[in-house]
């Protein structure tokens, strides 16, 4: 297939009778529970079109117009994408509309359903046995970012607490491409398609996440103002992590260094000072493993003036010293 083709095949998926949820029900009956005066059915198992359970920790779906499915849960991360059109994600504290090119990530163990949609909208559903937004998925980047970390937990924690993040498109991003290409493995699957749709999949979360910096229209994303000003405290840092100072950021931002220290500690659960040792060690470790600058270089130019207190710092941060570290990268 044609990745041109990709459009046609969609609208023909479209066509398709929607899923007999009585069959569904005699085949493999679900087990339910009431939750706020509700009945609410419990999923374990994805199916594909013939009512195959599938086992695969990534499960791609195209939903079909009129589908009707019950209130439900089940112990996986889903992720509903519009392709084209809109939807409604029907929860217990109401409904959320999702326009085309946006993204809704619905919690574990969170009563929803996807209301009926029209035959011109074109919905995809990703269900997610692994969370792809945790906090190891720092460990997929080379180099970790404190704005990263700090996204990143901001995005657990709403998403927590709200059940859902909600991400509408946005002109600037590359979400819609991505999603193209991801749902373009998947029905035309190949050699490696498995590790292409992990891969796209890393690609649309670094995505989400870069984008939620700037968006603050993200629902249930808590990137209000608070966090707005703490990403530019952070980007700061990174910029100015050889001479940055408290003082030097109260003069910048127009906040008491007080504010700022405290702001930095309730959002990020770190000090000031924890936050740029972080980010000097995390440049000293670039060095370490991609230079042969000597390790008192190295010290200085990332902003220490004592390479033992360098070389104390870096022990803590990686439990190994500089030298170790570098003699394990190569």
């Amino acid at each position: 297939m044609q990745r041109s083709e990709l459009q046609s095949l969609l609208i023909t998926n479209n066509l398709r009778e929607p899923p007999d949820w009585n069959q569904i029900m005699n085949a493999y009956p679900p087990s339910y529970v009431e939750i706020n005066g509700q009945t609410v059915y419990l999923f374990y198992l994805s199916l594909d079109v013939t009512y195959t359970p599938i086992e695969d920790s990534i499960v791609i779906s195209q939903s079909i117009p009129n589908s009707f499915v019950p209130m439900h849960i089940h112990d996986y991360i889903e992720m509903v994408y519009v392709h084209q059109g809109k939807c409604a994600v029907e929860m217990q504290q109401g409904e959320v509309n999702i326009h085309e090119g946006g993204i809704i990530l619905i919690d574990k163990q969170t009563p929803h359903t996807l209301k009926k949609t029209s035959i011109s909208d074109i919905v995809i559903e990703i269900k997610l046995k692994k969370d792809y937004l945790s906090s190891g998925f720092l460990n997929r980047f080379k180099k970790k970012s404190t704005i990263s970390q700090f996204l990143i937990d901001s995005l657990i924690d709403a998403r927590r607490m709200n059940n859902y993040l909600y991400f509408p498109f946005e002109q600037r991003s590359n979400i819609k491409e991505i999603m193209m290409n991801l749902v373009f493995e998947h029905f035309d699957r190949d050699f490696g398609s498995t590790d292409m749709i992990d891969s796209y999949l890393f690609i649309l979360f670094t995505e989400l996440i870069r984008s939620s910096s700037n968006n603050t229209s993200i629902q249930a994303g808590n990137m209000n103002r608070k966090n707005a000003v703490v990403i530019d405290f952070l980007k700061f840092i990174e910029e100015n992590y050889q001479t940055c100072s408290l003082a030097e950021m109260g003069a910048r931002f127009t906040f008491h260094p007080n504010y700022i220290s405290s702001l930095l500690k309730k959002a990020t659960g770190k000090s000031f000072m924890d936050l740029l040792q972080s980010e000097r060690l995390n440049k000293a470790a670039v060095y370490l493993s991609n230079s042969d600058l000597s390790i008192p270089d190295i010290a200085e130019e990332v902003g220490y003036s004592s390479p033992s207190f360098f070389h104390k710092k870096f022990k803590e941060e990686f439990s190994l010293t500089p030298n170790e570290y570098r003699e394990s990268r190569r």
